[in-house]
């Protein structure tokens, strides 16, 4: 038996101190093999790709593996940050696979823990991304890869469509272990093993502080809808309500899953 911990987008200091405190205790508690983090939203920078004002900085990154997580996921803010090429050049940070060849870090790998061989695929929807390859196109050709090289297989599914992704889940059943959806901070209650084994939840939701916008504080979107111009003077800042987990314990028998539960 094999036990996945995949925490659902990480949003900013709150939510990285929310884990420092109480990860090690999650863990101690439930035991998994594997824990797996999307962290795109883990700082808000500016200076970066251009794509948005959030990603992660190497000094955030580096508290976030001095806890027990063995590999972080990202998204469409994954190279926001002006330190992306030295996040990227971490082999424990993937970032999409189906995105982008030409810029740093990889989308795909294999962790070995425990004799079990576990590869991590990080796919995005063009409804993040919209220049993004075809993500079924990415996992198959991945898959074949890897053919023989690993005993199970998580998908974070960074995306906004809840058809797409069931499609997209339903398409790969009993060929994965799990399909985890991330990318709306808001998580779903349609936790569920697909036919043949393979662990599915449309969105995982947010690690990070309530009372707000996806972790944000709402005055800058709010401008945006009234004056429907750039929101001068309303930067982006975090929210400030009690800190929300979102995060989901898969258990896996040999190469399939066979419980997927919240936390």
């Amino acid at each position: 038996m094999t036990r996945l911990l995949f925490i659902g987008d990480i949003v900013g200091e709150s939510g990285l101190a929310y884990l420092e405190t109480h990860l090690p205790g999650l863990v101690e508690q439930h035991q998994p093999h594997f824990v797996i983090a999307n962290a795109e939203n883990l700082d808000i920078t500016t200076g970066g790709s251009g794509f948005g004002d959030c990603g992660m900085t190497k000094e955030s990154l580096a508290r976030l593996f001095a806890l027990p997580i063995d590999l972080v996921t990202g998204g469409n803010h994954s190279w926001d940050s002006p330190d992306s090429d030295m996040v990227h050049a971490d082999p424990r940070v993937l970032r999409p696979l189906n995105y982008g060849l030409a810029l740093p870090g990889r989308g795909a790998t294999i962790l070995c823990k425990h004799q079990v061989r576990l590869g991590v695929i990080n796919l995005t929807s063009r409804t993040a991304l919209p220049d993004a390859d075809n993500p079924a196109a990415a996992l198959e050709q991945q898959l074949a890869l890897w053919h023989d090289q690993v005993d199970l297989v998580l998908v974070d599914f960074h995306g906004d469509s809840v058809t797409e992704k069931l499609a997209f889940a339903y398409t790969f059943a009993g060929r994965v272990a799990a399909i985890v959806g991330t990318h709306t901070h808001v998580g779903t209650m349609d936790e569920a093993v697909l036919p043949g084994g393979t662990a599915y939840v449309t969105d995982v939701g947010m690690t990070g502080p309530s009372e707000g916008i996806q972790g944000y504080a709402p005055e800058m979107f709010v401008h945006n809808v009234q004056h429907r111009l750039p929101a001068r003077g309303f930067p982006l800042t975090l929210a400030t309500g009690p800190v929300v987990l979102g995060a989901v314990l898969i258990t896996c028998t040999d190469h399939a899953a066979t419980l997927i539960q919240r936390l």
